[in-house]
């Protein structure tokens, strides 16, 4: 009797630990359904990093390249509405500005691949190349418009977010060296950071000041010959 009697005690003890255990598991499954449900459907973080991870003047043929990465780091996609080069100079107006590049190096190289506008979906990051014509002798000319001793080329970047809200930027990546005969003997990078993709940001030359670190771009330019 006495063996018996713990025998259903051990049984019925059993059963308590698997229905504790069942009820465990049962909680954290409604919690894990419960966050994803919040973050799929209630929970919004919208963020686009860009960083500039290369940009090559070819001077004498006047080529200029860049490569720009777009970092979706939320979840919640976005739109990439317009990229392209550009160079710090006058144009139409009294004030320098960031004036677009947009002459095709070749007829069958786009200023910018992949085409804008895209979509950058949540959590993905897209590589975009720019290719444009800059006359070595423009970018020497531009040097008027800015006292920090060289020419400027830097990114304009349109972008809107799952909301709707539209942001532009435009930033210096890139300071083409001129020396004292007014003639372009290489390049430095003109930023260090990653850029936030919604925030409208006018910045101009001579572009950040933190020091080179693993988002500094590598960049190169040929002297003008």
């Amino acid at each position: 009797m006495v063996e018996q009697s713990d025998r259903r005690a051990e049984v019925r003890a059993g059963w308590r630990e698997r229905m504790e255990l069942t009820t465990v598991l049962t909680v954290c499954a409604l919690g894990l359904s419960g966050l994803s449900f919040y973050r799929s459907y209630i929970y919004t973080k919208q963020q686009l990093d860009i960083t500039v991870t290369e940009v090559s003047y070819v001077t004498n043929q006047g080529e200029l390249y860049m490569t720009v990465a777009f970092a979706n780091g939320g979840n919640r996609d976005a739109a990439l509405l317009r990229v392209e080069p550009a160079l710090w100079g006058h144009r139409n107006k009294k004030d320098a500005e960031w004036i677009p590049l947009l002459e095709k190096v070749h007829p069958n190289i786009p200023v910018t691949a992949p085409k804008t506008p895209t979509v950058i979906r949540a959590g993905g990051v897209e590589m975009v190349t720019l290719s444009a014509r800059l006359d070595p002798v423009q970018a020497e000319q531009a040097l008027a418009a800015t006292a920090q001793g060289g020419a400027f080329v830097g990114i304009r970047v349109a972008t809107m977010n799952s909301d709707g809200n539209l942001f532009l930027l435009h930033h210096p990546v890139a300071r083409l060296l001129i020396d004292s005969a007014g003639r372009i003997r290489g390049a430095e990078p003109a930023i260090h950071r990653s850029l936030s993709g919604f925030t409208d940001l006018e910045g101009a030359p001579p572009g950040d000041q933190l020091q080179s670190n693993k988002r500094t771009p590598f960049v190169w330019a040929d002297e003008h010959s």
